[in-house]
């Protein structure tokens, strides 16, 4: 019976394993413990293992100990060194060995198991139990990565959810937007009201944001009064840049009332669209960010110099 820890549909699983017949027997095994439409992959080096997990996501691997030529399991998880944050990895061992066990555990891995000899319940246990702990550690480092003052998303956590998205964007073969906003005018609003001040308008601002994008969608706030949006397969390049512009309007057409004092501030947008803009992930970030300062240049060669924040107090 598959195990009914998560309900949010199929897994995607890699087996590192060098003896094929093992292999296929334990993938008919994690086939029946798992949700149905579960994909299992198989990697019979760890060269082959490394590459595939840096180039796909998997919810879930598991890496034997003693593979062929000189590297082994252990070596696996040394060269990922934490890169795969959304993965669970389960140790498969010939022997007991505390040793091995205790520093894959240390290197990463949920849980182990010693080959043929666990049954097939014991092996639902175990993947309930890794994913349980991988959710748990994930929701954990996710409140470390809270930014205090807006409840978003820090830097950080933006980073490590970009990468995910862009791998699962380009594995489904859908497009992937990106968003860097900036506030024009915040510098003058600290100035003159102070930063209790500011950060009320930050924590406005960020409400905007969130208001035009959709569920699916990630908003993180990543500098001082820098946010930026992931926007999950959107439509078209034409619904990363209408959505950019939904947010300069957002901010900048309505005045804030931070107690009682009206402040009014403007946004520069950046926006890119992977794989429209440009087809490497890793330059996605870039293309947005040249594109929202060439928008902040352009308005102010336009516009001059704007004082946007506004001194009305309301009694």
């Amino acid at each position: 019976m598959p195990f009914t820890g998560f309900n949010e549909g199929s897994l995607r699983v890699l087996l590192t394993e060098t003896d094929k017949h093992y292999a296929d027997y334990l993938k008919q095994m994690i086939v029946e413990c798992c949700p149905e439409g579960t994909v299992v992959e198989h990697a019979t080096t760890p060269e082959g293992a490394v590459g595939m997990l840096h180039g796909q996501y998997y919810d879930l691997c598991f890496l034997e100990h003693d593979m062929d030529g000189s590297e082994t399991g252990l070596d696996i998880l040394k060269h990922l060194r934490g890169s795969n944050a959304m993965t669970a990895f389960v140790f498969l061992t010939d022997y007991a060995s505390k040793e091995a066990a205790f520093e894959a555990m240390t290197l990463g891995a949920m849980d182990y198991l010693i080959k043929d000899r666990f049954t097939k319940f014991e092996l639902a246990k175990c993947i309930s139990f890794s994913m349980y702990l991988k959710r748990r550690e994930i929701e954990l480092q996710k409140e470390a990565l809270r930014d205090s003052l807006t409840g978003l998303g820090n830097k950080a956590l933006f980073e490590a959810q970009l990468k995910q998205a862009g791998e699962r964007a380009r594995r489904d073969g859908e497009k992937l937007g990106l968003l860097v906003v900036d506030v024009d005018g915040f510098k003058g609003v600290n100035d003159k009201y102070g930063h209790k001040v500011g950060d009320k308008l930050l924590q406005q601002i960020s409400e905007r944001i969130v208001s035009v994008t959709r569920a699916s969608d990630i908003v993180a706030r990543i500098g001082g009064d820098e946010f930026a949006a992931i926007l999950i397969k959107p439509k078209s390049i034409d619904h990363t840049e209408a959505t950019g512009k939904k947010i300069e309007k957002a901010l900048s057409s309505d005045p804030y009332n931070i107690d009682g004092t009206i402040i009014k501030v403007g946004s520069s947008v950046g926006c890119a669209t992977l794989p429209d803009d440009v087809d490497d992930l890793d330059k996605l970030f870039c293309h947005a960010d040249k594109d929202m300062y060439k928008n902040k240049k352009f308005r102010k060669s336009s516009h001059g110099k704007t004082e946007y924040y506004i001194g009305q107090t309301i009694n």
